[in-house]
């Protein structure tokens, strides 16, 4: 390890009159007695540091890391430097550049409990949950009796959804520091997230009773309603948490985006602008913020934000090739990969002509339940799927930037369908098992159960059983997943055929749905595959629908062959259910086979 040049004397006590004025706030009088000793001393790395210190108060970042950088360039192994050089770029919103400074002080310092938890901090905001917890677990070993250390792999491991970890860590947390509000309140957020409401209220009436008073309390309680679907408590749960403190910009983001799931979109920005002015270099607040803009139509504002969404920012770190921007590609291979669910895939599949296009020669990374479907999907040079690693390529895009790279508006989304085909042999195979007069209609309630708002967005079998059994139609169930066993409850007031054994993936479900006459689906995967099919599909919508339907229509510029049926107030699907009902009820009563304009907007 390298030494720092021994300071003389002169510059020492300068150094030291500066510290003296720092620790008591008179920030002029430090940096001057600073620049007075870099001036007598332009090589010193203390002065350099101390200088950058000032900056990094001040906010200054970028002054603050050249500063800090010219220090390290002299004395490189000054661990104190490290720290803050990382701190800096934490200021800068630079995350990867702060984990490399984290990582360079735990080689001079591996023993360091403070370093590794702040790598596990800075890996934590940069959403890198997993390396998160291998340093928080270091820090633990180094530092046993911690109840903070406990407490934050606790929180790290609750979003991994390892909750019987997370709980128990919690539990010894409370053993070693009985009065930390704070482990209260994490393990409140496990077990309400664990759906252990019951226990989660008698830890939030635990915490109440050591301070009633903690904002922390008024956000785990807030997440706690959010979880029972009782937005309007969690909204007054997190408009305490703001009243008590306004300055934690969690609270603020929170609050905006129950607001924004109660419909109230003026004061969802509001709250999220509160929010990012308090956490300038917040991802996920400024993704928030681009979801409002998307559903808004201003795609010119939303597209860049949404670039802030966590699978998006993954994607581009996991990759040492750039980024494609829609510049012209003029023969490189371009690795263009699905980053969310296989709705999200459906519905940017629309893309590969136009990157083709631009002279792209393309790799295509897509979910395996989509393989067989898509294997003929003409320019795509090689199919890359879940657990296989691309070959080589020049630059990536996962599928939902495409339309920042290709500059979609709401006038230019490629609406031309459809663009997904099923294999002829097995459209016909089934189109001999579907044969007769009856209107033939596929049917889907429920979606992915981990959906963060699965409980809004899908509706209880039960409540279709008026409309499976008008006259005239036969209804089959496309439903695949936990909400399939509905059926054996619904009983036999449902009147529907049960298609998930005949599904082993979308290449059957595709098959299928070309056969029907109508497909009626909330917002989900199949509903994507219609649209992408160009059959007729009605799609069921909670009051705050998702950003890709827009406000307030009831067709849509994604997939011209559907209806949109909003909800008219959160949770009511009563009312959409009998506006559908009365819509089917009409086209039977004056059905025109084959004719899919009946099923458009009337």
């Amino acid at each position: 390890m390298l030494r720092q040049p021994l300071l003389l004397p002169h510059v020492r006590k300068l150094l030291q009159k500066g510290i003296k004025h720092h620790r008591a706030g008179r920030r002029g009088p430090a940096k001057a007695c600073y620049q007075r000793g870099l001036k007598a001393d332009p090589g010193c790395p203390q002065a350099l540091h101390l200088l950058g210190l000032l900056a990094q108060e001040a906010r200054q970042y970028q002054e603050s890391v050249e500063l800090i950088q010219r220090s390290l360039t002299i004395s490189p192994d000054d661990p104190d430097a490290l720290n803050s050089l990382a701190e800096s770029y934490l200021g800068l919103g630079e995350f990867e550049q702060a984990i490399r400074q984290y990582q360079r002080l735990l080689k001079l310092r591996p023993e360091s409990t403070a370093a590794h938890t702040n790598l596990a901090k800075t890996l934590e905001r940069f959403g890198d949950l997993k390396a998160a917890s291998i340093s928080y677990r270091r820090a633990l070993q180094l530092q046993p009796d911690s109840a903070e250390a406990h407490c934050h792999l606790a929180e790290v491991l609750r979003q991994l959804e390892e909750f019987d970890e997370a709980r128990q860590l919690c539990r010894r947390a409370l053993n070693l520091d009985p009065a930390r509000i704070e482990t209260y309140c994490t393990l409140a957020v496990v077990l309400t997230e664990k759906k252990d409401l019951a226990a989660a209220v008698e830890v939030l009436q635990q915490a109440a009773a050591l301070n009633a008073e903690s904002p922390l309390v008024a956000l785990a309680l807030g997440t706690y309603f959010v979880k029972c679907g009782d937005l309007a408590a969690a909204e007054d749960s997190y408009r305490r948490a703001v009243k008590l403190d306004p300055n934690m910009s969690l609270t603020h983001f929170r609050l905006g985006a129950t607001l924004s799931q109660l419909g109230d979109r003026a004061a969802a920005r509001e709250s999220y602008e509160r929010a990012l002015a308090l956490n300038p270099q917040s991802h996920e607040i400024i993704s928030h913020i681009g979801l409002l803009h998307l559903a808004e139509g201003n795609f010119a504002l939303g597209w860049g934000e949404y670039e802030h969404r966590d699978s998006a920012r993954r994607s581009r770190r996991n990759f040492p090739q750039p980024q494609w921007k829609g510049e012209p590609l003029n023969g490189a291979r371009i690795f263009l990969h699905a980053e969310q669910g296989i709705g999200d895939a459906l519905q940017t599949l629309r893309y590969i002509p136009l990157v083709a296009a631009r002279g792209g020669i393309i790799l295509l990374g897509i979910q395996t339940r989509l393989r067989r479907l898509l294997a003929g999907t003409q320019g795509v040079w090689k199919f890359v799927y879940e657990g296989e690693s691309p070959t080589e390529f020049d630059c990536h895009c996962p599928l939902l930037s495409l339309p920042l790279a290709l500059g979609t508006d709401l006038s230019s989304i490629p609406g031309g369908v459809p663009y997904v085909h099923p294999a002829p042999e097995s459209v016909e195979e089934w189109k001999k098992r579907m044969r007769g007069d009856l209107l033939r209609v596929g049917l889907v309630w429920g979606g992915n159960p981990k959906h963060p708002y699965e409980q809004w967005r899908s509706v209880k079998l039960g409540q279709f059983a008026a409309l499976t059994n008008i006259p005239g139609t036969v209804f089959y169930s496309l439903q695949m997943g936990p909400p399939a066993q509905e059926m054996k409850q619904a009983g036999s007031r449902v009147q529907l055929i049960d298609l998930q054994n005949e599904q082993k993936d979308f290449a059957d479900t595709a098959a299928i749905v070309a056969n029907l006459d109508l497909v009626i689906s909330i917002d989900t995967s199949v509903a994507h595959l219609a649209g992408a099919m160009g059959r007729p599909i009605w799609i069921l919508l909670h009051k705050t629908a998702d950003w890709r339907w827009l406000l307030d229509r009831e067709d849509s510029p994604w997939y011209p062959t559907a209806r949109l049926f909003r909800q008219t107030s959160l949770g009511n699907w009563q009312d959409v259910l009998a506006r559908v009902e009365g819509e089917l009820q009409e086209i039977v009563s004056g059905k025109t086979a084959g004719d899919p304009n009946l099923f458009l907007q009337r």
